[in-house]
């Protein structure tokens, strides 16, 4: 009865660390994984962001230029009076 009782206690044992390793690797690739979309998004959003900064840059300019004209026609237009 104890050789038993022994032999079960020693298979129980293996099945939790293999259960144990399962959950260490199913973990592991899930990090993996999340580094990598991580990796790939940061890249994404870094260029949107600089799509974003250029758009509004090109906007401030394009305000400026056409404030800097209409300045301009205003002159024009004060000395012909």
């Amino acid at each position: 009865m104890a050789l038993a009782q022994h032999i079960n206690i020693q298979d129980a044992k293996k099945v939790n660390n293999y259960f144990l390793l399962k959950i260490l690797q199913l973990g592991t690739d899930l990090l993996k994984q999340l580094w990598w979309h991580t990796k790939a998004y940061t890249t994404v959003f870094g260029i949107m962001l600089l799509t974003f900064a250029s758009l509004v840059f090109l906007y401030i300019h394009y305000l400026s230029g056409k404030k800097l004209t209409q300045f301009f026609q205003n002159e024009t237009v004060v000395e012909q009076k």
